[in-house]
């Protein structure tokens, strides 16, 4: 993975016509209106950035000596906690060449730059049956790995690894599209909408930020999402995996892919939303959240945070007391259930407290 310099990316109109080319049914991602005044002067308050900080604390203690980051401290490391973990860090404003936690993300990224070179050909150098993996795909390495190469393309430390990282995408990005199934959907796992909707975040990020996607299509994905998984009547998603149940996590990822394609406005997903903010984050389990209640609880933070309405001044403070209120002692996270390593849960977690800052160009969209 390549170093990289400032995250100070904005794509000119002759790079954005790609996000459309490249993964059809998408528009490109137009000019934000302001936030209200108040947002701009406080946009996260400080119970949600005291949290954060201590949960970075913790995440920098958790990194091993050569730079990844396993389930949790001490653990061998593993390409997807080490991606989500350097998201987390560069969700701060932190950067692999500025920042107070450069040389955090400098040692992970070059860690991954050595364990998973080449990730665009194949994944013969990628971990295997990872907890990971096994609730989220056994291609979530190189859904975070795409991921994460998005948000640093455009900050190489000079132009070889410029070059090298747009190559890996290229290859990676053609990967991943060729994988999507006539439905829309990807893979099958454990949690089959979640995996759906992480390799639709890869490629739409990998889009906009100038690599083209050959074939797949996000239409796909947002008509598996509304004829597969939806109940217009009720405004839920539900996934067929699970009985249908009502699950925060379906409610949550379908939403992030809904509000990132620009239909925060239908209807259908009006109701979808006034219904995802009568639920609690952690109420799939009885109670007890897990690995993937944490990363739907970023994802709708998201994707509220896309429009920044009514409907996100109601869910973000809610969201921030739901995540302070089960935060560890040491400032970590834990899934009680499915995902429980620390890192992970942590990582998704300080992503969704710090969205309001807008660092990551995966906030926008």
């Amino acid at each position: 993975m390549a170093r990289s310099r400032t995250v100070a990316r904005s794509l000119a109109a002759a790079t954005l016509w790609l996000a459309v080319d490249a993964i059809p049914g998408t528009a490109p991602a137009g000019p934000q209106d302001p936030a209200p005044a108040a947002t701009r002067e406080d946009p996260v308050p400080q119970k949600a950035q005291a949290s954060a900080d201590r949960a970075v604390r913790w995440l920098l203690k958790a990194q091993n000596a050569d730079g990844s980051f396993g389930d949790n401290p001490g653990m061998p490391g593993e390409i997807g906690n080490t991606c989500i973990a350097v998201l987390a860090l560069m969700s701060t404003g932190s950067t692999p060449t500025r920042g107070a936690h450069t040389r955090a993300i400098q040692r992970a990224t070059t860690w991954l730059d050595r364990r998973a070179r080449g990730f665009g050909i194949s994944s013969e150098h990628l971990d295997s049956g990872t907890l990971l993996q096994r609730k989220l795909g056994a291609n979530i390495d190189l859904y975070l790995l795409t991921l994460l190469g998005s948000q640093l393309l455009g900050n190489g430390v000079d132009e070889h690894d410029e070059v090298r990282l747009q190559g890996e995408l290229v290859g990676a990005v053609e990967r991943i599209a060729a994988a999507q199934q006539a439905n829309g959907e990807w893979e099958t796992s454990y949690e089959p909408m979640l995996t759906t909707i992480c390799a639709w975040l890869a490629l739409r990020q990998a889009s906009d930020a100038g690599i083209r996607i050959p074939s797949a299509s996000a239409d796909k994905v947002v008509r598996y999402l509304k004829q597969d998984c939806f109940e217009p009547a009720s405004g839920i998603f539900h996934d067929a995996k699970w009985g249908r149940g009502v699950r925060f996590v379906s409610q949550s990822g379908a939403l992030r892919v809904l509000y990132g394609m620009g239909e925060g406005g239908s209807a259908d997903v009006q109701r979808a939303t006034q219904y995802l903010l009568q639920m609690s984050f952690d109420a799939d389990v009885g109670g007890h959240e897990g690995g993937e209640e944490f990363l739907a609880a970023l994802f709708a933070t998201q994707a509220l945070h896309i429009e920044r309405d009514g409907n996100w001044r109601a869910f973000y403070p809610r969201i921030v007391d739901a995540l302070v209120a089960c935060q560890n002692r040491d400032g970590s996270w834990v899934g009680h259930h499915c995902i429980t390593g620390r890192v992970f849960c942590t990582s998704c977690s300080i992503l969704a407290m710090l969205t309001p800052h807008r660092l990551l160009p995966m906030v926008e969209r």
